[in-house]
């Protein structure tokens, strides 16, 4: 089965633990699950909308097929 999962944030989840700080990736692209790598930054110049990145870390805009009311 196909899902689309959305991601919604530019930056990774910072946990302390004691004298420790793990990053944890919030994007959905980073390599290194549930780490992040800081694949983020790819996202940094995102502006309004939707978009997919495919394995090579391409962009691209997903376009509603529904009109806006």
């Amino acid at each position: 089965m196909s899902r689309i999962i959305l991601h919604e944030k530019d930056r990774p989840y910072v946990i302390k633990a004691g004298d420790q700080e793990l990053h944890i990736c919030a994007c959905g692209l980073s390599g290194n699950k549930p780490y992040c790598d800081g694949s983020h930054k790819k996202t940094l110049d995102e502006k309004e909308g939707v978009f997919m990145y495919d394995h090579e870390g391409n962009r691209t805009k997903v376009e509603s097929f529904y009109p806006k009311q």
